[in-house]
């Protein structure tokens, strides 16, 4: 039983070191193509502050905007996830499928966070909607 219990704790504070990484880092740190991504399609926003996540198997870049906008970028500097808190993300960033199934379920809603996934794809609209979709962009679950 104590092994179990060392075991446990052992793993409890892996996790929570692994989590607590983000360290902040400056614009110039980040991989080329993040810097390109966003030079391309954000000109006109203006950066709050950047994070960078060493992660145990790949390291993570978290830019954030002053305007509430977040994306998220792998080691690559292909971006997995975009969020908002005060704006909606744009709708080029949503897949033409994934598009389609929300206008014609859920019309004038807009998109307050995508996320890629190997699986396939999790988005959360402004009705407070999250769906999730396979690879092949067929609804798999809503969720209220």
């Amino acid at each position: 039983m104590k092994k179990i219990a060392t075991l446990f704790l052992t793993l409890a504070a892996v996790a929570f070191t692994a989590c607590a990484n983000d360290k902040p880092i400056s614009y110039e740190q980040l991989p080329s193509p993040v810097k390109t991504f966003i030079t391309a399609e954000f000109p006109a926003l203006s950066i709050s502050h950047i994070t960078m996540d060493p992660g145990l198997v790949d390291t993570s870049y978290d830019v954030y905007f002053t305007d509430g906008l977040k994306i998220e970028f792998n080691g690559k500097g292909e971006w997995e996830e975009m969020s908002s808190k005060n704006t909606t993300i744009p709708v080029k960033f949503i897949p033409e499928p994934i598009k389609s199934t929300v206008e014609s379920r859920w019309p004038n809603v807009d998109y307050r966070k995508i996320e890629k996934h190997r699986f396939g794809y999790e988005v959360e609209l402004t009705n407070r909607l999250e769906l999730k979709f396979d690879k092949n962009f067929n609804l798999k679950e809503i969720d209220d």
